[in-house]
């Protein structure tokens, strides 16, 4: 601590004494009587300046000591060679009893017995009883009750046990994606199971590249293949930060890569570079030839070689990827409006599956639905023998909802397109107002005021609830024990009920019959007025969501041309204009070369990766899971002092 030396000047000589004195004590000042001969002066300040001296020495060699102490507890190794930490054993330690006194803070305590209230899988069960009943030697009770699924009570609480997916350290990365989004409600379909493909799938269509793809796959394979060692390094400190992101994402890293690679051959596209694996289907001058053999097959596999380079690639290609991504996002969003009708069985909501499930089917397939019917109709006839030119599948859309039930006779794909159209557009006309109206109407004057079409509800809290959907069934578990006596207690008879206690919960849960699906999540105690903005609002964005979203899946188009331009851009910019057409030899090539591989690595591998990853999520969140996904839940969080998240304070 700096310190300055100062004076006061007073007049007086008492004056002078007590003012000091006072102001010292005051502001807690040294004071120092100064010798009246200059000798004396001179020894007092050698003293201090020794006294200093040793004080400087005192501090230096007790900060070494206390960095060399830090230092051990920071790192030390064991006999086998491994280095640990021992404060992050404390701090471990004392999580892990902050974690034992919170639990038992949540016990019911009695004069005799204890009481214990809590959620724990199917399969671990009879491991909870076996250690239960070891522990205890026979002194307690294990009551295993079936969990009840969401519910809501009469103030709109939410309440339902916890959800718990089993993952291993594949599936974990990819169930974090969906968990990221928000936890599926207790027994609700998981999307995580399906992004396994689907996401690595949407992101290779937008980053098709044989090349680039197949980059991606080695370093995730070799990602991959140096997990456990990769592990370990993490567990002492020594990979970087960036690696150890790389090596959570390594599975899917490697997925994407190989669909990469996979969309890449479909495009038929290797660093903007077509291969010519098969012949070739069209002569020089771009006249129709067929295969080697005489026959009119096509290209067996991908795009014909023949397209790039020539004047109409680009309207090609937009054709193909914008077409190709209609289809795949009007196929995902209709198996994911396929994937709700499985939680409306769950739930036993059957109004709700005939009134606003089937509508929505209908409407999508009698609209979009067709749409990409068409398109691959189209694809698979050939024009050349008809006599009229292939019409516009956008102005036949156009003109499907503007003239129905007319279609000229030149712009006719199918004998009796006009009166299937019509049939189409009436249906999917008619089940805008089903999905409006009957739900609503059918719950208020039916059903006792909407309280009906749920989940079928028991007497006792706990009913018999079926075992479907994608999470492990979990169970009520109620521990008794008496500790002087060992006779299993009886709940019931307890007045003083503690907090967690099962009875409660059942209380809780059987005053009230629970339903829950997409229309009717609240306005239990509203008006049919209320009912109807509701349902009105949830129509209106399934309708409108049902233009939007397929909209957006042109994204998948989009960025695939921005990527293939990219490509083609460096390739000939750099390889061909810098290297093999610049004159310069070898040393133009080599200059080309590194130019392009920097180019290539830091645009398309590292920020157009980063790019697609970004939409690939957005395409699944927004697009694909609010069809069917409420994530309303929580997760299920087992204490367990072993886990890295529990070590490692997470």
């Amino acid at each position: 601590i700096s310190k300055v030396p100062f004076y006061v000047v007073t007049v007086g000589k008492y004056i002078s004494s007590a003012f000091t004195e006072r102001l010292a004590q005051y502001m807690n000042i040294v004071t120092v009587e100064v010798p009246s001969s200059k000798l004396r002066v001179s020894e007092a300040l050698e003293k201090y300046r020794k006294d200093r001296s040793d004080m400087m020495l005192v501090l230096k060699t007790s900060k070494a000591a206390l960095r060399k102490t830090l230092r051990k507890f920071a790192s030390s190794e064991t006999k086998e060679g491994q280095t640990f930490c021992p404060i992050k054993l404390w701090q471990s330690a004392l999580r892990q009893e902050k974690a034992i006194l919170d639990a038992t803070l949540k016990i019911r305590w009695q004069r005799n017995f204890v009481e214990m209230a809590g959620w724990v899988p199917s399969d671990d069960v009879g491991t909870l009883i076996q250690i239960v009943n070891s522990e205890l030697s026979g002194r307690s009770n294990v009551s295993v009750r079936s969990a009840p699924g969401p519910n809501k009570g009469d103030h709109g609480e939410i309440s339902s046990p916890p959800t718990y997916f089993p993952t291993n350290s594949f599936t974990e990365q990819f169930q974090s994606i969906v968990d990221t989004y928000g936890i599926a409600t207790y027994k609700e379909i998981n999307p995580g199971l399906f992004t396994i493909v689907t996401f690595p799938f949407l992101f290779g269509v937008m980053y098709g590249d044989i090349g680039h793809g197949g980059f991606m796959a080695l370093m995730g394979g070799y990602l991959v293949a140096n997990g456990a060692k990769h592990e370990e390094m993490i567990r002492k400190g020594k990979l970087g930060e960036l690696l150890s992101g790389m090596h959570e994402a390594r599975y899917v890293l490697f997925f994407m890569g190989l669909f990469g690679f996979y969309c890449g051959s479909i495009y038929n596209d290797l660093f903007s570079v077509p291969l010519s694996i098969f012949s070739t289907r069209w002569d020089n001058k771009g006249y129709w030839q067929g295969s080697p053999g005489g026959g009119d097959d096509q290209y067996p596999y991908g795009v014909d070689p023949s397209w790039y380079g020539t004047t109409n690639q680009l309207q090609f290609m937009n054709s193909l990827k914008m077409k190709l991504s209609v289809i795949l996002g009007v196929t995902q969003m209709t198996f994911g409006i396929a994937l709700g009708a499985l939680n409306h069985i769950y739930e036993g909501d059957y109004l709700g599956l005939i009134f606003e499930w089937v509508p929505r089917m209908l409407f999508m397939c009698c609209t979009f639905g067709y749409m990409i019917g068409i398109i691959i109709y189209k694809w698979c006839v050939n024009w050349e023998n008809r006599n009229v030119a292939p019409p516009s599948l956008i102005q036949t859309m156009i003109k499907m909802f503007l003239a129905p039930g007319i279609v000229e006779e030149e712009n006719e794909l199918y004998d009796g397109q006009a009166e299937v159209q019509l049939y189409l557009i009436l249906i999917a006309i008619a089940s805008v107002p089903i999905m409006l109206f009957a739900k609503p109407l059918i719950k208020h004057f039916c059903c006792h005021g909407g309280r009906g079409g749920g989940r079928n509800s028991s007497n006792d809290g706990y009913g018999e609830f079926g075992v479907h959907g994608g999470a492990t069934e979990l169970k009520s578990v109620v521990t008794s024990t008496n500790e002087k006596t060992g006779l299993v207690g009886n709940s019931s008879s307890n007045t003083n009920r503690g907090y967690g206690s099962l009875d409660d919960h059942k209380q809780q849960h059987g005053s009230t019959s629970s339903h829950h699906d997409d229309g009717d999540d609240d306005d239990e105690h509203g008006g049919i007025g209320e009912i109807m903005i509701h349902q009105g609002i949830h129509t209106i964005e399934f309708v409108l969501g049902c233009v939007s979203n397929t909209a957006s899946y042109l994204r998948l188009w989009a960025l695939s041309l921005a990527h293939a331009e990219l490509a083609e851009v460096f390739w000939s910019k750099l390889i061909m204009g810098l290297g093999l057409e610049s004159g310069a030899g070898a040393l133009g090539l080599v200059i080309g070369f590194a130019a392009w591989f920097s180019a290539t690595f830091a645009v398309l591998i590292c920020m157009d990766t980063m790019e697609c990853v970004l939409h690939a999520l957005r395409l699944h969140w927004v697009e694909f899971q609010n069809k069917f996904y409420r994530a309303e839940g929580y997760k299920f969080v087992a204490l367990d002092f072993l886990s890295k998240e529990f070590v490692s304070g997470e």
